[in-house]
């Protein structure tokens, strides 16, 4: 069955995917309001929000709210982005009202003490510092920040300890009063509910609780990407090894080219049988690890190639990756390497499909990013008609050395 789509008045969203041959369901609860939307002083409030959630309502003690989660052997979590703060569970549909009405709980009635409040600043504070402790993680916020420089997503999502630190409650408060509000909202379930069902439960625990003026919900706006200046940006950390990210600007989330861009990642460096892989790894074993991936927003995208090795190696696999990114200008993709790309594809779209919560999270970020869903019909569709025309046309328009940023972390 296909995923529906119904917009309230208020600008709430309700996205249902039935799947009645499931024993569970997947529930999200998620709001369109993650680090990008933060203003200078406000670094690191939505991810600080995301955690206070779970601290405690007017009905509800924060640890009340764990052992009612536990006690139904739910799976739940929560995370935030650069775009959006989801709180979900996934439990047997039987308890799906149980979880609709736990997270309407946390969203509506927050209330927590003050001595809660230091004590998650404090972890979060740690939270940060373990962050830093991984030259993984330190790499992708330098990636961030050089590439998105000057822009609502140079910043890291979880904020910066000195910030965290100043914060008082009522800055909690006062920014989900702001943000957490019907036209920000998506609420979807994937699994064993009907449409019918999902719809009783928004009009029980979340249509009552919001004011009843008419609004648009919030759309992404599609605008040109950004090209950032190419840079060189290293971040000294002790480390065994050199962690390199090479990143070219691509298009934003929204162009047409993110569908062959996609399957060039996985051509040049997916899996084991990539160009990278093959190349730099197995016939030159100058790394452990080294990928390609692919990262699209609205203001813009990148095409990376990562990389960790011993330091005496860094420049040996710039330049074997120059090498083999001249090549595949020079001479494009073969039709044996586009058809793996392809076949990947579709197997990977298919164990998404056996998986509620797969389906439901792919389910909300279409509707926050595009305001309808593709089938995966029309998905594979899409897929299946690039050529190996297609592919060279984005590595003649993407892949030029002249755009290419550098970002190392490490000695």
């Amino acid at each position: 069955m296909e995923a529906i789509i119904k917009q309230y008045d208020n600008g709430l969203r309700l996205v249902v995917q039935p799947m009645p041959n499931y024993q569970s369901v997947a529930l999200n609860v998620q709001v369109m309001v993650g680090s990008g939307d933060e203003l200078p002083n406000e670094q690191g409030l939505s991810h600080f929000c995301e955690h206070m959630l779970f601290k405690g309502t007017k009905r509800r003690t924060g640890q009340q709210i764990i052992d009612e989660l536990s006690m139904l052997s739910v799976d739940y979590n929560a995370w935030t982005s650069e775009a959006a703060t989801c709180y979900h569970t996934k439990g047997v549909a039987d308890n799906l009202e149980q979880c609709v009405d736990i997270l309407s709980d946390m969203y509506f009635n927050l209330q927590f003490t003050t001595a809660d409040f230091d004590k998650e600043g404090d972890v979060i504070v740690q939270e940060i510092a373990m962050h830093e402790d991984r030259p993984t993680s330190v790499l992708y916020d330098q990636l961030n920040s050089t590439f998105f420089r000057g822009t609502k997503y140079e910043h890291p999502v979880i904020g910066f300890a000195k910030a965290i630190k100043q914060y008082r409650p009522d800055d909690i408060y006062q920014y989900i009063k702001k943000h957490y509000i019907a036209p920000n909202t998506i609420i979807a379930m994937a699994g064993n509910v009907t449409v019918e069902r999902a719809e009783a439960l928004v009009a029980k625990y979340f249509l009552p609780f919001y004011p009843t003026e008419k609004n648009q919900p919030k759309m992404r706006t599609n605008i040109p990407a950004i090209v950032p200046t190419s840079r060189q940006v290293q971040k000294k950390k002790d480390t065994e090894q050199q962690h390199v990210a090479l990143v070219f600007p691509v298009c934003n989330q929204f162009a047409d080219d993110r569908y062959p861009l996609a399957l060039l990642a996985l051509i040049f460096g997916g899996d084991m049988s990539s160009r990278l892989f093959i190349n730099v790894r197995e016939k030159l074993g100058l790394v452990y690890s080294v990928h390609a991936e692919i990262e699209f927003c609205d203001i813009g995208g990148y095409f990376a190639v990562v990389f960790s090795c011993t330091p005496k190696n860094t420049t040996k696999v710039i330049e074997v990756v120059g090498r083999e990114i001249a090549k595949l200008r020079a001479e494009g993709v073969t039709d044996t390497e586009l058809t793996k790309a392809r076949n990947f594809r579709h197997v990977n779209k298919l164990f998404q499909s056996e998986s509620t919560v797969a389906v439901n999270s792919d389910n909300t970020d279409q509707v926050m990013e595009y305001g309808r869903i593709d089938s995966t019909a029309d998905y594979l569709r899409k897929i299946d008609q690039i050529t190996v025309a297609d592919l060279q046309t984005v590595i003649d328009k993407y892949l030029r050395l002249d755009r290419m940023s550098t970002v190392m972390v490490g000695k």
